[in-house]
Formats: structure tokens, C-alpha cells, sequence
């Protein structure tokens, strides 16, 4: 069975069994690009838009009960998961959003014909455009859309960027009395503990916490209600602060109205603020995942002052090997999510006077970036961090051979008394120990506790 729609184009035949519209149709044929859809978060995310613009529509006596009850109907059916086979427009779709918003438009429509008895197609009693998207623009609706899923999808992120703090603080508690070389320039550097350089890893990560937390407060804001130029044409009065309350009290975050509808409308770079957040994570976690990647090195003839959890074999040759398969994707993770930065960035300078129709890539590379985020963090604690173990042999092998630890002696010996010991000891291939104590300036009771940090 087959039904036809028309639009101001033509007529289209379609099947009887989809929910979705002509629109969706064409759309669906247009962009055959990627192969991906959207997610349920912009299902579920846009899908809220709609229901609350019928709730506050019918409040304002712009929408009858029936009309708003069979949408409010139709759209806790979608939310339920049951449809989500019938949104089919691809990320990258017609500008600003338009495609993806009469997909739901028409989905919801046609669900809700159906639920009042009768057919879909039959838009004369509920129309897609006329009451599913009343008092809205693509150029509202889709941005709202953008950062309810932003907002859902960052919340996330954050919780599970607390939980990997919380790793590095117990990795920092675990291994304070772990000695070991430092290292800078990939050279010999002052000791330090394996427990200091977590706690720097949970310092730097509680910042990033804040970034987001800052970028979160921004997305908060709202445009919904400008419809399509900022100017809220066609809207009743009180719509927009009434959409927007429905919107916060259905979805538990404090979303707001914005005070200038065409400025938020035009910049989207809310969206960049909040994908800076994730790339400067990303950067930082790259740096934790190449700094642990080069502690486990070995184990032969590598530094391997950590043991880490074998999760799967690391060669098809060579026996026994235990890559650090964890870290290396986490690496990847975060290369993919500073690269989506620029492309989204490219997208957020992109707009023209009253819009940025390059919304849906700014959506899809933040979305994205979110969404490997927060399961890369996970995998990362989960099968990685909170399994690592000190090889404190190694780490105190290592630092006895260390001539990092020779600046310890600056302060008896001075910097020039200490760095000819340093040249010595590396000319003749004897200890630091051994050519300190030789000059006579130290005797072996000083050199101990100087080195050990132990108090007579």
C-alpha cells in the first residue's frame, strides 16, 4: 500500500508504512552522504521541542486540546524508542536543519493521525507545518534541538569526568611513597613519586571539569521562540518564556530564554565554547595516554615502571606481547576530537546576517566529540587507570642510575661542583655516589640522607 503527497514541487508515492512525509522523502534521497542518522538524544531532544511548543501553544489558546493532546500523544510514543527507524535524514543534510525538523514534524503528525483514527497523509485534520510546528522556525526549533542533546550528552561527560578524577586522586593516594626519576626533555629531571604525577593528572582534569561546567552554563540559553529571524513572528504572546519553562520542567535542566533572540540566533558559538571544553580535555588526555604509554614501555628494554592491565593479546607474531591497547585508543579519541574542533570552529564563522545554516555540522562534530568523550574516559578509568600497579624494582632501579638526582646536592656542593661530578660520572661510567663522595665534600651519612629525604 502506497499513499501520495504532495508539495509545492509535485507528487511523490510513499509507502504506507513510514511516518514520515514528503519532505522527509526527498530529504532522505538528496543526502544519501554518510549513512549516519541521528541519534536518539536528537530524536529524543527534538522531539521534546515539539511536544512542548503544542503544550505552551494550547496554554496560549493557539492550539486546541485536541490538536495538542494527540501530538503530546504521538510524541511520548517516539520517546518511548518505538520509532526511531523512521528518522532517516542523514548528519549532513540541507542547511540549518530544515530536513531533520519536518522528518520529526511529519513522524509525529503521521503517528498522531493515526492515534485520533485516522490515516496518515490525511494533514487536514493535523498538519505538519500548521500545528506540529506552530509558533516555531527550523531556525528556532533546530539550535533548541542542538542544545538540549548538548546539554544531555555533556552532562554525561562531566559525570564521567568526575568519575576518572576520582581515579587519578586514589592513583595519587595509591603511589605517594613510589619513588622514581623525573623527566624532562626525555632526560634524567629531579625525583619525584608516581603518586605526584597522578595528582597532576587529577589537577588538570578537575580544571577541564570547570570549562565544561562553564560552557554548559552558555548552551543553557535558549532561542526557541525567535522563529525564523530572531523577531518571534507568528508566536502569541508569552510563548517563548512558556516553551521554555515546559522544556525545563520535562528534561530537569534549567534552561532559559534568551534576552536577544536574533543574537543567538546568528552566532552559534555557544557550541564552540563548549567543544573548546572537550578539546582542551582532549589534549590533556592525550598527554596522560602518551606519559603512560611510555611508563609501560618495555618490558625488556623499555622504562616499564607500571604494570598495566592486560586486556587483549598484542600481536598476531610475537607471543606474550601486552600492547597498551587502552591507551592507544584513547590517543586516537582525542586526535579525532581536536581535528572535529576545527571543522566545527570553520562551521561556527560560517554564518550570514540573521543565520548560520552550517548548524547541522557544528551539531554533529560537538555531538560526536561528546559522545567518544565520555566512552573514551570511561574505557580509559574502567580497563586502564584504575588497574595500573607501580614496579617499584624498576622504579627504584631506575632512580639509583638517575643523574637527575644529583641536583639534590646542589645546595652543599654548589650547581658547577655538581655538574662536573655529573660529567665524570657520565665519562667514566661510575655512579654519582661513587665520584661525590670521592671529591671529599660529602661524606657517605650526608649523601644518604640527602638522597633518601630521611631526617637523622
Amino acid at each position: 500500500m502506497s499513499r501520495i503527497e504532495k508539495d509545492v514541487i509535485g507528487d511523490v508515492k510513499i509507502e504506507d508504512d513510514v511516518y514520515y512525509g514528503i519532505n522527509t522523502f526527498r530529504a532522505k534521497n538528496n543526502f544519501q552522504i554518510s549513512g549516519i542518522v541521528e541519534d536518539q538524544d536528537h530524536i529524543r531532544a527534538m522531539t521534546i521541542v515539539k511536544r512542548s511548543a503544542a503544550i505552551a501553544n494550547n496554554r496560549l489558546r493557539a492550539l486546541p486540546d485536541d490538536k495538542k493532546n494527540y501530538i503530546v500523544k504521538a510524541s511520548d510514543e517516539i520517546l518511548k524508542g518505538k520509532f526511531d527507524s523512521q528518522f532517516v535524514i542523514d548528519v549532513y543534510q540541507a542547511g540549518a536543519g530544515t530536513s531533520f525538523n519536518m522528518n520529526t514534524n511529519e513522524v509525529i503528525a503521521n503517528i498522531a493521525l493515526e492515534l485520533w483514527g485516522k490515516k496518515k497523509g490525511e494533514y487536514e485534520y493535523l498538519h505538519p507545518n500548521d500545528h506540529v510546528n506552530m509558533s516555531q522556525s527550523t531556525n528556532d526549533s533546530y539550535p533548541t534541538m542542538m542544545r538540549i542533546c548538548a546539554i544531555m550528552k555533556a552532562q554525561r561527560c562531566v559525570n564521567e569526568l568526575k568519575e576518572l578524577i576520582k581515579s587519578m586522586e586514589k592513583k595519587a593516594e595509591q603511589f605517594k611513597n613510589v619513588k622514581k626519576p623525573g623527566r624532562t626533555h626525555l632526560q634524567d629531571a629531579a625525583p619525584v613519586t608516581l603518586g605526584l604525577e597522578f595528582s597532576a593528572y587529577a589537577y588538570t582534569l578537575r580544571r577541564n571539569l570547570k570549562d565544561f561546567e562553564n560552557s554548559m552554563d552558555f548552551v543553557l540559553e535558549l532561542n526557541i521562540g525567535g522563529t525564523a529571524t530572531g523577531t518571534g513572528i507568528n508566536t502569541p504572546a508569552g510563548y517563548k518564556e512558556e516553551i521554555v519553562k515546559e522544556i525545563s520542567n520535562f528534561t530537569g535542566f534549567n534552561f532559559r530564554p534568551s534576552d536577544n533572540l536574533p543574537g543567538i540566533m546568528e552566532f552559534q558559538s555557544d557550541f564552540a565554547r563548549m567543544m573548546n571544553a572537550v578539546a582542551t580535555n582532549a589534549l590533556d588526555m592525550n598527554k596522560m595516554a602518551n606519559d603512560i604509554r611510555l611508563m609501560y614501555s618495555g618490558p625488556g628494554t623499555g622504562i616499564h615502571e607500571i604494570f598495566i592491565p592486560a586486556v587483549q593479546q598484542g600481536s598476531s607474531i610475537m607471543p606474550g606481547k601486552i600492547n597498551p591497547s587502552i591507551a592507544e585508543a584513547m590517543n586516537m579519541i582525542c586526535h579525532s576530537t581536536i581535528g572535529a574542533q576545527q571543522a566545527l570552529n570553520f562551521s561556527v564563522q560560517a554564518g550570514q546576517f540573521e543565520l548560520n545554516v552550517m548548524m547541522p555540522n557544528i551539531d554533529y562534530e560537538l555531538s560526536r566529540s561528546l559522545q567518544i568523550m565520555t566512552n573514551g574516559m570511561k574505557m580509559f578509568r574502567t580497563l586502564l587507570i584504575d588497574g595500573i600497579e607501580a614496579n617499584v624494582e624498576a622504579c627504584d632501579e631506575h632512580l639509583s642510575k638517575s643523574f637527575g638526582s644529583a641536583a639534590l646536592l646542589n645546595p652543599i656542593l654548589g650547581y658547577d661542583n655538581v655538574a662536573k661530578i655529573v660529567r665524570e660520572a657520565l665519562d667514566t661510567h661510575r655512579s654519582i655516589k661513587e665520584v661525590a663522595l670521592k671529591t671529599g665534600k660529602i661524606d657517605e651519612a650526608t649523601y644518604t640522607k640527602v638522597m633518601t629525604g630521611k631526617k637523622d
